[in-house]
């Protein structure tokens, strides 16, 4: 449901015409204002949409909208975040560059969904770091952010230094010239005396800097603190056994070289604030979604799951978002500083004026929200939604979530408690508000969270792309599921009691299809949940009763009536046929393209077969086109979704050829012609003839037997001419019922002889009317018929009483 998402709209849902609301109790959304005391009378029934009754039977439905939502999730995408955050541009310290090139990257994307954006700056402490540029490296990704000395050398990022690296282990017996201008790599000692020592005596060998790397697997940075006063004038950094096995890695290959900075944050980090506002008239007061997580990292960790991970799934979730017309006000927020006290987020929740409190459906947060990490047989890592509050059931956050779960398969959400995260600070203002990660947690035992947790190791390589996938689908579809529209829907029957156990489905926007709402309760209500959408809502009861409401515009919470009743009355059928056909029903040309329909007041599309001559019934799906010569019969059948048919038949006749002239004069009497006319399709309408150049069209007598005749067989009659004794031509032509005319035939006659026979003649009045005068652009055409008078031999000529009479064919030409 190509839904209706905002972008990019699909072809538009065609939609029933027919009566606003349902059956007799039917009802607009309640948040369609009513006059006071005013007394509507009950709209009449809409029609059941034939789809809904189809989707309710055989339970094939879209999926609902949170469904779709989850669907939509592309866990690469959201990977790709993750990926760039960590990769691209590493640690996120509070207050540095990186975390500024994190925002605005945030900011890029936010813009680019139609999100209107700001950066809120806030305070905060000060951090020390370091961060080196290899001269080569490879493999996965390491950290080459380390942390420096609190007292050493600080040269800022303008002023690297740049130094071969030398390995000296423990430092034992190291050679001074060795270390001379390098930067020299030596094993943590436990005790701060023996370390402390060992730096000054490289800084008094002439390094040019040392970083002092744990040994333990897997380690945090190592924590140097001051050093003595003989090796302040050089950097001195602590690095993880991670990041120090990565350089031993890398000087078994050959000389490697580092440019190392050591800097100071700034006092200042930020927030990137996103708004998506609310549709509809009433924006400013609408209810509010917040989707947050920081973007911050410790000191040397690339972040990607702390928190990299809670950034890519809140972009995932505001891009799905966009798409979709929402009568909710989407906040999302990447929180700043949040490894320095939830700094970010306080900041901004504290801000918040007691009416977006108030308005606040809840925040959701994610944090660590997609390692690779699977636990242990006795600490399994699983989702878990976490709240500060014990008392979570009620936690708005968490209910959307797990309705989720259970929407995705995945069954109830696991729920526990903690703070320490941003949103301890929504909570804190009274805001339902909840963090999402993959963890161990226990009511007895405290959190077990990662090995890689606020480590050098926490990095894109211990990033499960499935399981940021399912988190996505979790966290941003119930985020998504509260943006949408509440609309309780009632069903009843014609007495308007309540039907319970009744399905629902509805079908809005550019739905292709329908959805599944669910069955009423005992007080015949189901809920439906929707974006700010024009929907049609269906009913269909276990007897067979149906109802529907159609074109409702859901805003906000609303609800819906709709009044079941039986449908007992046949559909009714409607042909349509192109202009062209005479007054007899024939058309002259083909083929004819016949258009049939049909309405139903209980259904929105009757299913229309027809037949063509007793053939085969076959569903109606575009015009019909007959071509054949003569009559075809097309019989149209149409039943609704209540079985109820109704049959009607239409004829079609088509003779687009034109009817067969002879015209014989006597051998006897001059002027007396027998005319013969044939026509195998409409048959022969009349016959004329006009005495040339000027006569007008006279209308040959024929029996009443013989007129419209089908016969191929001639039809023949005698005609008298008014001749006077000079000689003269005569045409003849033949009109057939379709209005086809004849090849004109022409007779010439000679001058009478004295004392020529002559038969009577009665006269005629002047352009009389045929009986079915051809028009014009058909009376121009002409034809191959040839009149043959006379001997066999094919002579044209024909001597007799004294006249000579010539015929020949001469092209229809019209007065």
């Amino acid at each position: 449901m190509s839904a209706t998402p905002t972008g990019t709209p699909p072809p538009a849902r065609r939609r029933a015409l027919g009566a606003f609301g349902a059956a007799a109790i039917a009802l607009p959304l309640a948040l369609t204002p009513v006059a006071a005391n005013a007394a509507p009378a009950d709209p009449a029934p809409a029609p059941v949409p034939r789809g809904a009754i189809s989707a309710i039977t055989s339970g094939t439905y879209l999926p609902g909208y949170a469904a779709e939502f989850a669907a939509q999730v592309d866990d690469a995408t959201v990977f790709e975040h993750v990926r760039h955050l960590a990769v691209d541009i590493g640690p996120r310290v509070a207050g540095t560059a990186a975390e500024v090139r994190a925002n605005a990257y945030v900011q890029d994307l936010l813009n680019s969904y139609g999100f209107s954006t700001e950066i809120e700056k806030f305070p905060v402490s000060e951090s020390l770091f370091a961060n080196a540029t290899p001269s080569r490296d490879a493999g996965l990704q390491v950290s080459w952010q380390f942390r420096p000395a609190s007292n050493a050398l600080f040269t800022g990022p303008d002023a690297p230094v740049t130094a071969e690296v030398v390995d000296v282990g423990a430092g034992e017996g190291f050679d001074p010239a060795a270390v001379a201008g390098k930067f020299v790599l030596l094993n943590w000692n436990a005790t701060a005396a023996a370390r402390n020592a060992k730096i000054v005596e490289l800084a008094e060998a002439g390094a040019a800097g040392v970083i002092v790397a744990q040994t333990t697997q897997n380690s945090s940075l190592a924590a140097v603190g001051n050093v003595s006063a003989a090796a302040t004038g050089i950097q001195v950094v602590g690095a993880a056994d991670g990041q120090a096995q990565r350089i031993r890695e890398l000087l078994a290959g050959g000389p490697l070289s580092l440019a190392l900075t050591t800097e100071k944050s700034s006092l200042e980090s930020s927030n990137t604030i996103g708004v998506r506002p609310a549709q509809g008239e009433n924006a400013e007061n609408a209810p509010i979604v917040y989707i947050g997580a920081h973007i911050d990292s410790v000191v040397g960790s690339p972040g990607a799951s702390d928190n990299g991970s809670g950034v890519g799934i809140l972009l995932e979730s505001a891009r799905i978002m966009s798409q979709y017309p929402l009568n909710t006000e989407i906040r999302v927020g990447t929180w700043g500083a949040e490894e320095k006290g939830i700094v970010g987020s306080k900041t901004h929740a504290t801000q918040l004026s007691p009416d977006e409190i108030d308005r606040t459906i809840g925040a959701w947060n994610m944090d660590m929200a997609g390692t690779s990490f699977l636990g242990t047989a006795e600490q399994p890592f699983e989702f878990w939604g976490l709240t500060v509050n014990k008392d979570n059931e009620d936690n708005a956050v968490l209910k959307q979530a797990s309705a989720l779960s259970n929407i995705t398969g995945r069954g109830d959400l696991n729920r526990g408690v903690v703070g320490r995260s941003d949103h301890q600070s929504f909570h804190d203002v009274g805001i339902d508000a909840a963090v999402f990660s993959w963890m161990f947690w226990s009511a007895t035992s405290s959190i077990v969270l990662e090995p890689t947790y606020h480590k050098p190791s926490d990095t894109i390589d211990n990033i499960s792309q499935e399981r940021i996938g399912i988190a996505a689908e979790l966290i941003g579809g119930s985020a998504f599921r509260a943006a949408l529209n509440p609309v309780a829907v009632t069903v009843a029957d014609t007495e308007k009691k309540p039907q319970a156990d009744v399905p629902v489905a509805m079908s809005c926007g550019e739905d292709d299809g329908w959805r599944e709402v669910g069955r009423t309760d005992e007080a015949g209500t189901v809920e439906a949940l929707a974006p700010a959408l024009e929907c049609d809502f269906a009913a269909l009861a276990a007897d067979g009763s149906r109802g529907a409401v159609l074109d409702q515009q859901v805003t906000g919470a609303g609800t819906v009536q709709i009044g079941l009743a039986h449908d007992t009355a046949a559909p009714s059928i409607e042909f349509a046929a192109p202009e062209g056909e005479n007054a007899a029903g024939w058309y002259r040309s083909g083929p004819v393209q016949l258009t049939l329909s049909a309405t139903d007041a209980g259904d929105t599309a009757p299913t229309v077969e027809f037949s063509v001559n007793g053939g085969e019934w076959q569903p109606y799906t575009a015009p019909i086109e007959v071509g054949a010569e003569g009559e075809t019969v097309v019989s149209v059948r149409a039943t609704d979704a209540s079985g109820n048919v109704a049959e009607d038949s239409r004829s079609i006749r088509i003779d687009t050829g034109a009817p067969v002239l002879t015209a014989t004069p006597s051998a006897s009497t001059r002027g007396e012609v027998t005319v013969s006319a044939t026509d195998a399709t409409s048959g022969v309408a009349g016959v004329e003839y006009r005495v040339l150049p000027s006569g007008e069209w006279q209308e040959a007598p024929l029996p009443a037997a013989l007129r419209r005749s089908a016969d191929p067989m001639p039809i023949e009659t005698t005609v008298v001419v008014p001749l006077g004794d000079a000689a003269g031509s005569v045409e003849f032509r033949a009109t057939d019922v379709a209005g086809n005319p004849s090849e004109l035939v022409t007779l010439e006659f000679a001058a009478a002889k004295p004392g020529e026979t002559k038969p009577p003649v009665t006269p005629t009045k002047p352009g009389t009317k045929p009986v079915a005068k051809p028009d014009d652009a058909l009376a121009a055409t002409g034809g191959n018929n040839l009149l043959l008078i006379g001997a066999a031999t094919g002579a044209l000529l024909l001597v007799a009483g004294g006249a000579i009479m010539v015929a020949r064919r001469r092209e229809a030409a019209s007065e």
